[in-house]
């Protein structure tokens, strides 16, 4: 299983090169394909970083899982919730229903609460299987990792501006 994680990280590593300015996601991948990979990438560098051994590895990996799914479910969720705010609020005036808008502003209200438990419950599985300074260490790399992950985006998004100016669109 780690060696399965650490091809497909590799693979995306030596694309991202860290990051470095040159590096793009390979073209035709969804947004999908795109989290997995970072995800996967976020496993492998998080050994290193947190200087886990094997076994400690071998229970982190899941949990880390449990984490990376509870949060892009809630994310999805959250998502969902605002676009159909947004579809409610767009260019009807005063046609949607107040009491409508309460229910989805209550159920977004709801879903934040939970969710805020859920990933608490993640996080507090992953501490568990980590020293202090490694739990110190793994919000520092989340962090991390969350700009890495923002930097690739804002270099696609130019780059797949600059595709689109190239062929005159």
């Amino acid at each position: 299983m780690k060696r399965c994680v650490l091809c497909v990280a590799l693979l995306f590593a030596s694309a991202t090169a860290h990051a470095q300015p040159a590096a793009q996601p390979p073209p035709g991948l969804a947004a999908g394909e795109v989290q997995k990979l970072l995800d996967a990438y976020a496993l492998v560098q998080a050994q290193d970083f947190l200087g886990l051994n094997d076994a400690q590895f071998n229970a982190f990996l899941p949990k880390l899982r449990v984490l990376q799914e509870t949060r892009r479910r809630s994310e999805q969720e959250r998502m969902r919730i605002v676009q159909e705010l947004r579809r409610m609020t767009n260019g009807r005036g005063g046609q949607v229903a107040e009491n409508d808008l309460r229910d989805r502003l209550r159920a977004l209200r709801e879903l934040e609460t939970r969710a805020g438990g859920e990933i608490q419950r993640a996080v507090d599985g992953i501490d568990q299987t980590l020293d202090v300074r490694q739990q110190a260490r793994f919000r520092v790399f989340e962090q991390e990792i969350e700009q890495r992950k923002l930097q690739l985006l804002m270099r696609a998004r130019q780059q797949n501006r600059a595709n689109r100016a190239g062929d005159g669109r």
